[in-house]
């Protein structure tokens, strides 16, 4: 019978049976008969025994030379030292071509095989002056401890890696990539990723022995490194031109980087390994840049799954309201992106800068600059997900849903922290989506088009399955501000106030960031009751006046029992982010009627609309407020905060565009919410709810 080693070939190893001798040869082949043992050597060095099989990684070999050894365990400290011995006499990073063991090489580990002792700790193993010197004299790197489980891990799940893959790009130039597929041979789905967060697990470049460390170490620890290969998918990431080893100029979101996306896509699809099919998928920024190529149209791009995206250059990633994200974007290029630049290449647009000197809505966020996305463009099958009431992630997978003219779109409704969504509870459905696109398997159960995370309080929630974004059914409401007295936070109420007063507050900040008493307006209801169901969007109807000529207003909505602030956030329940909120910079309250909807108003953001204020002149500002979903227990109470600055509670994308200005109007909202039925008719009427009323 004839084995081999998934983690080699292992070329020019000596083995040996009771009825077999030989060397390894081109494939990293050995032969034995059924029920042998197999016993591995370098010259006079034992690397280990197994029982003979048609698939062996260094993990199968143990000290015995006869019998049944332990399990396969690649956490045992032999089967690590075996590991990171023979991986190590591979010159390739990534050992694509295998272990060639020559005569000189056979030389050296002779000369030291007596202080060779895999049964020891790794620690010590790595210190033993006779592997040190093995590898000095052969000017070979000794490979961690991480990275040498990491690649048996690999093997054991018939992954093989291909690290730093040049894929050519228009214009002569190209992108560097790593390259994860099956084993076995055989053509495969393509799951591609462009990215300027780098090659490194989760995120990062490796541009020394110390970086490449650090990724190992974050892979061996993480539990499910690779859910994707052992599915027959092949994996493929790409370094954005200007990050790791990609040469050219960093232009995030970018015309160019679509481009780029789209060569590589066509690139994916025409390699050996590919069966033709190409899917995009990833969160954030690797999810944000899959809209601009799916716009272009590469023929071999099938399917995408843009999960907790932005889509809009100038409302997501720049100026939501009109205020400019400029602390979030700065910290974000310089902090997160920054450390991933390659460093031969030096160049790189001026990101923040583009940002500030455009603050207005105009080409520069339709191509000149950044990428708005084009839904009218992709009619390909996609998944998309929002992170709700987040800073960003939040309004993008809406507009998508309703706008992309795809037969096949499902909307995933995930709470602000995504992560554990994405790699976790969805899972199972994004690997549905993209067997069925890719692969052309029927799920076994279909999809729903909208699955909701519905919030109940103190880091709980429920799934909800529906068949459209707004919810089928849902009603809007009208609730009213009423300022009060000086003495007591002004009345949430669901009849028009008869007098008109005024809340007033200082918008006089001078450090936003440090901040510890925002200034604001306060309005609290009646405790409610009966229990409230919140699922869809929400807007804020506000007279303000100002003593200067603009004003920056924050609106956040928030539920109290008693003095307690029930909090929303599932998988950050410690959060003190609002239930949902909004921000409008008053001079860019100009509306496009044809895109305003009962939903949300849609402001123009453009130069020419711009409406500055007089001194006490007093103006209606419609706000949007972020969709978001809750359930208000009876006896809750609702708290309306509206101030000049972020009090949100996520201080990480505090914006820094904060004017000096007393507020003072009289003030109504309009909150856009549903009621829970009555209980008796709840399971059947999900989809058909009542009235709202306090």
């Amino acid at each position: 019978m004839v084995g081999k080693f998934g983690d080699g070939p292992f070329r020019g190893l000596h083995f040996r049976t009771p009825s077999q001798n030989g060397v390894t040869g081109g494939e990293g082949g050995f032969v034995y008969r059924r029920g042998e043992v197999v016993t591995f050597s370098i010259g006079n060095l034992t690397i280990g025994s197994a029982a003979g099989e048609p698939f062996l990684t260094v993990a199968s070999l143990h000290d015995h030379d006869g019998g049944s050894g332990p399990t396969v365990d690649i956490t045992r400290s032999d089967t690590i030292n075996r590991a990171r011995f023979i991986q190590s006499l591979g010159q390739e990073v990534d050992l694509r071509g295998g272990v060639s063991i020559d005569d000189d090489i056979r030389e050296v580990v002779n000369s030291h095989a007596d202080g060779i002792t895999f049964a020891s700790s790794e620690k010590s193993f790595a210190q033993a002056a006779s592997v040190s010197a093995v590898f000095r004299q052969l000017g070979r790197r000794f490979r961690g401890a991480a990275e040498a489980r990491n690649h048996m891990r690999r093997a054991q799940a018939g992954i093989q890696a291909l690290r730093d893959v040049p894929i050519p790009t228009r214009g002569s130039s190209h992108l560097m990539a790593d390259v994860f597929r099956p084993l076995a041979k055989g053509t495969y789905p393509v799951l591609l990723r462009l990215s300027i967060y780098g090659r490194a697990f989760r995120i990062g470049s490796i541009f020394s022995d110390l970086d490449r460390e650090e990724s190992e170490e974050r892979e061996a620890a993480c539990a499910n490194a690779s859910t994707w290969v052992p599915r027959g998918y092949v994996v493929v990431r790409v370094d954005g031109r200007g990050i790791g080893q990609s040469p050219g100029k960093l232009d995030p979101f970018s015309k160019q980087e679509a481009l780029d996306y789209y060569d590589a896509i066509q690139w994916a699809a025409a390699q050996p390994w590919s069966n033709g099919n190409v899917g995009l998928y990833g969160g954030s920024y690797n999810a944000t840049n899959q809209w601009n190529v799916a716009a272009l149209q590469p023929p071999a791009l099938r399917a995408i799954a843009p999960l907790c995206s932005d889509a809009d250059g100038y409302r997501d990633l720049a100026y939501p309201g009109g205020i400019f994200l400029e602390n979030y974007r700065r910290w974000w290029f310089q902090e997160t992106v920054g450390p991933c630049r390659n460093p031969s290449s030096g160049e790189a647009v001026d990101f923040v800068g583009g940002l500030h000197n455009h603050p207005w809505d105009n080409e520069y966020y339709h191509g000149e600059g950044v990428l708005s996305a084009d839904f009218s463009k992709i009619n390909i099958p996609v998944m998309t997900s929002v992170s709700q009431t987040a800073w960003i992630h939040g309004r993008a997978g809406f507009e998508a849903f309703t706008q992309l003219r795809s037969p096949w779109k499902h909307l995933l409704v995930w709470d602000a922290s995504y992560t554990p969504f994405m790699y976790e509870d969805s899972h199972p459905d994004i690997e549905a989506f993209f067997d069925q696109h890719l692969k052309g398997q029927q799920p076994a159960r279909e999809l729903a088009p909208v699955r909701v995370v519905h919030r109940t309080g103190d880091g709980k929630f429920q799934w909800r399955d529906t068949t459209t974004w707004p919810v089928p059914g849902t009603k809007y409401r009208e609730l009213y501000l009423d300022a009060g007295d000086n003495e007591s936070p002004g009345r949430i109420a669901f009849q028009r106030p008869g007098n008109k007063r005024v809340a007033e507050y200082s918008a006089s900040v001078e450090d936003p960031l440090k901040v510890k008493d925002v200034p604001m307006a306060v309005f609290e209801s009646l405790p409610l009751q009966e229990d409230l169901e919140l699922v869809g969007h929400f807007r804020a109807n506000l007279w303000v006046s100002s003593t200067s000529a603009d004003s920056d207003v924050y609106v956040a909505l928030r539920v109290m029992e008693g003095k307690r602030e029930v909090l929303y956030r599932t998988r950050e329940p410690g959060s003190a982010a609002p239930l949902t909120w909004g921000c409008l910079k008053v001079s860019h309250r100009a509306l496009d009627p044809k895109r305003s909807t009962t939903e949300r108003p849609w402001h123009t953001h453009r130069r020419e609309d711009a409406l500055p204020l007089s001194p006490d002149d007093v103006v209606q500002i419609e706000m949007e407020l972020m969709p978001a979903t809750g359930r208000i227990p009876a006896g809750c109470r609702l708290r309306i905060e509206i101030s000049p600055v972020e009090g949100l509670g996520d201080p990480l994308d505090l914006s820094v565009l904060m004017t000096s200005l007393i507020i003072e109007a009289p003030l109504t909202v309009s909150l856009l919410v549903e009621k829970k039925p009555a209980p008796s008719s709840f399971l059947w009427c999900l989809d058909n709810k009542a009235s709202f009323a306090l």
